[in-house]
């Protein structure tokens, strides 16, 4: 028994192998083709990377003091940020 590649097929491969992603395939052969045309174009025009803003200044929700924000701090419940920096 021999297995013919359809156009789906193609689509599938040519993804995982340039894009290193997996399609569904249960799309229909137009949804797919329009996924890998999306992914080539991403990958052309690639969205600007926004900066994150940094703490500034945090305030400690229990005792209220406030002061600078140290990194060693991220992920702390009992702070709150109280300044960001650009």
């Amino acid at each position: 028994m021999t297995t013919t590649a359809t156009k789906k097929d193609s689509l599938y491969q040519k993804a995982k192998a340039e894009f290193d992603v997996t399609l569904d395939r249960r799309l229909t052969l137009d949804q797919l083709e329009d996924q890998v045309s999306r992914l080539s174009k991403a990958r052309e025009n690639p969205a600007p990377v926004k900066k994150q803003p940094v703490p500034l200044r945090v305030k400690n929700v229990i005792t209220g003091n406030e002061f600078d924000y140290d990194p060693i701090w991220k992920g702390n419940s009992d702070l709150q940020v109280i300044a960001w920096s650009e």
